[in-house]
C-alpha cells in the first residue's frame, strides 16, 4: 500500500500533467486531494507550491485553491 507521501507525489505529478494539458480545473481538484492526503507535501514542497501558485492564478480557480494559496503566501 502506498504511503501518504508516495500518493502525494503521484497526485502532484498528475496536477502538473493537467496544467500542461491546459486543464487547471482538474489540476485544482488533484491539488485539493493532495492537500487532504498529505498536507505537508503541499505546504512545504517547493514544486507543489509552484503548481498551487499556477492553479491559483487561473481566473476560474476554486475558492479552496485561492484560500490555500493565500494561506501559504504563494499568490
Amino acid at each position: 500500500m502506498a504511503t501518504g507521501r508516495t500518493r502525494a507525489a503521484h497526485l502532484l505529478n498528475a496536477a502538473r500533467a493537467y496544467l500542461q494539458a491546459d486543464d487547471p480545473a482538474n489540476a485544482a481538484r488533484v491539488l485539493i486531494d493532495t492537500d487532504r492526503t498529505a498536507p505537508a507535501e503541499v505546504r512545504h514542497r517547493p514544486a507543489a507550491r509552484e503548481v498551487l501558485a499556477q492553479v491559483a492564478r487561473d481566473p476560474h480557480a476554486p475558492a479552496t485553491i485561492i484560500q490555500l494559496a493565500i494561506a501559504l503566501g504563494v499568490t
